[in-house]
């Protein structure tokens, strides 16, 4: 049986089209099985509000296994994405995948690093449909609950580095610890295709249409 836990850390202000896509996707889940041999499957819908996405991860994920969540699926409330990402992220069967997307700012590139954790991995249209990536955003990401067996909390600590002078964010020391368990990240390109990253834009008149 799959028991999804949908987790959203948040500082309380959701995008309309995160919630749109929520909701659409919830119906979806309701009437169509992940597994036609396994048609049994539940869904949990949680959110934690805090200036600490740290905290809020953390909560979340150590809440969803106490209540046997068998998959924890992180969508930040900044994500756009067709109803079928979630499903096609659950058909994978891996313990570890993501969507990658491109970070929200002008000029900025992709969130998925390659395994090196140097280069990015682009999501073009000649993509294969599932790439090996070193880390990525949390986004969108399903993880299976054996991979938070396999490592101690904290999942998400913020790291300091030394020589670049800045911090991490809290998604790649998690995607460390779980390569270092023998839990590579996978991204779905085919996924990644269907998703959008929300921020602001500055329209002026003298731009294009």
């Amino acid at each position: 049986m799959i028991s999804l836990s949908v987790c959203t850390p948040t500082s309380g202000l959701l995008r309309a089209e995160y919630a749109l896509s929520l909701s659409q996707f919830c119906m979806n889940f309701m009437v169509e099985a992940v597994d036609p041999n396994e048609p049994r499957q539940h869904i949990v819908l949680r959110q934690y509000q805090s200036s600490s996405i740290s905290n809020g991860r953390e909560y979340l994920a150590r809440t969803a296994l106490d209540e046997s969540a068998t998959h924890i699926l992180f969508i930040d409330d900044d994500m756009s994405f067709a109803p079928a990402v979630p499903m096609m992220l659950l058909r994978r069967k891996l313990p570890l995948v993501a969507c990658n997307y491109r970070i929200r700012f002008q000029g900025m590139p992709f969130s998925a690093f390659a395994p090196d954790f140097q280069t990015r991995i682009e999501t073009r249209a000649d993509s294969p449909d599932l790439e090996e990536a070193g880390a990525a955003g949390f986004g969108m990401c399903l993880i299976a609950r054996e991979v938070f067996e396999a490592i101690p909390q904290p999942w998400f600590p913020i790291q300091w580095d030394a020589e670049s002078g800045t911090y991490s964010t809290e998604d790649t020391p998690f995607f460390w610890k779980a390569r270092e368990a023998g839990y590579p990240l996978m991204i779905d390109n085919a996924a990644s295709r269907l998703i959008g990253h929300h921020g602001s834009y500055c329209y002026r008149w003298d731009q294009p249409s």
